[in-house]
């Protein structure tokens, strides 16, 4: 498994998420919104190849290691993320260039409030998932 990836993935999708807030707080013309536009779907990218990696690697490996604690954790993470999944599924198909446009102050606050969300789940991530996810790899080499 490939942790080091996955803490880049969180640096990469925290930037990126920052930036969006910061963006979308800003829109005063399309110009701001196709760049609105542009950090969602690079977020997009971002988070794709992440959730797919931890969905191959990362869960299976908790979910299987065989201790309890370990498993309930990876159980309530990923049940947590599926909510967030589909956030961000909504969010994406929500905000078009043009509804970006047309509700500038509305687009501030629901990203605000997602990627705040996202930053939330990155933080348990980095605090309780990966730290399980070492010690695992720690005890097999």
């Amino acid at each position: 498994m490939d942790l080091r990836r996955l803490h880049q993935d969180h640096r990469a999708i925290i930037r990126i998420a920052s930036d969006l807030i910061g963006v979308s707080r800003e829109v005063r013309s399309r110009d701001d919104a196709e760049d609105a536009r542009f950090l969602i779907e690079q977020l997009d990218r971002v988070l794709g190849l992440h959730l797919e990696l931890e969905d191959i690697e990362l869960y299976p490996a908790l979910m299987g290691c065989g201790d309890a604690r370990v498993v309930e954790i990876t159980k309530d993470c990923a049940e947590d993320m599926g909510g967030l999944a589909e956030a961000w599924c909504d969010y994406q198909r929500q905000w078009p260039v043009e509804m970006i446009c047309r509700n500038a102050d509305r687009f501030a606050v629901v990203s605000r409030v997602l990627m705040e969300a996202v930053a939330q789940r990155v933080d348990r991530e980095e605090r309780e998932l990966y730290p399980l996810a070492e010690c695992l790899e720690t005890r097999a080499a």
